[in-house]
């Protein structure tokens, strides 16, 4: 699981940055990582316990989400195609739009973008999902979500899940020009600067919370995953209007 709605301006090379080594450089990377997400982090964590610890002990939220993972069932992809647009695309662009820091920084015809690219990505989590359920089981013990969460955070994310939406995020930022998008890929510092910094986020963020999605049975991963991801788009929303 990965979740960004920005990425850091493509790096610019010097010789001050090549002289760096790599794995010092990462290092500094991950130590500031860790303070700019630790409150948030702890923040997130805090939420999906409530929205677990509700779905196993308190009645009328499992009666809620009962019937939420009965509707997907029914509806399947389209269900996750259509709520993950919702929740990780439409509900964070529209209160960023409402914030005055950035209300200018995305132009509102993006959101079509927005949209489209949710829903596809909202269809390969639910595929990503039913494939570890077929690898795996679809018990909720530790070693099975253990085993999900793993595969997920050390395979999917590093190789398929985050690539797409940092390229496709990128593509959006330089005005959907598909040159200067390739131009910046190309670059091995925008894979060692940027794109590492945001896989270490995510390996220092989402572990615990994506267990306790992968806890849950199937039919509501993808429910619970969108509300978990929704959460922590806008709580960095407002984190990050309260910072300046």
């Amino acid at each position: 699981m990965t979740s960004i709605s920005e990425i850091p301006d493509p790096p610019i090379a010097d010789d001050a940055l090549s002289s760096v080594s790599w794995l010092g450089g990462m290092v500094r990377r991950t130590g500031d990582v860790l303070k700019q997400n630790l409150v948030p982090g702890l923040i997130l964590q805090a939420f999906v316990v409530l929205v677990i610890g509700g779905y196993y002990f308190v009645q009328p939220v499992t009666d809620f989400f009962d019937k939420v993972a009965d509707f997907k069932q029914s509806a399947g992809l389209v269900y996750s195609g259509v709520s993950t647009a919702i929740f990780a695309g439409l509900i964070p662009f529209l209160i960023q739009k409402s914030r005055p820091k950035f209300r200018d920084q995305i132009p509102a015809a993006h959101i079509w973008f927005y949209l489209v690219f949710w829903f596809f990505m909202g269809m390969e989590f639910d595929l990503m999902m039913r494939l570890q359920a077929w690898l795996f089981g679809s018990q909720g013990d530790w070693v099975t979500t253990l085993c999900k969460t793993t595969a997920d955070m050390l395979v999917y994310t590093p190789l398929m899940g985050l690539p797409t939406i940092c390229i496709a995020l990128l593509w959006r930022q330089t005005g959907f020009d598909f040159g200067k998008t390739l131009s910046i890929l190309r670059d091995r510092l925008w894979w060692s600067n940027q794109y590492m910094s945001i896989l270490i986020a995510n390996w220092i963020v989402w572990p615990l919370a994506l267990a306790g999605v992968y806890s849950l049975p199937l039919a509501l991963q993808i429910p619970v995953q969108n509300l978990v991801m929704c959460f922590w788009c806008v709580l960095l929303i407002f984190l990050s209007d309260e910072s300046v």
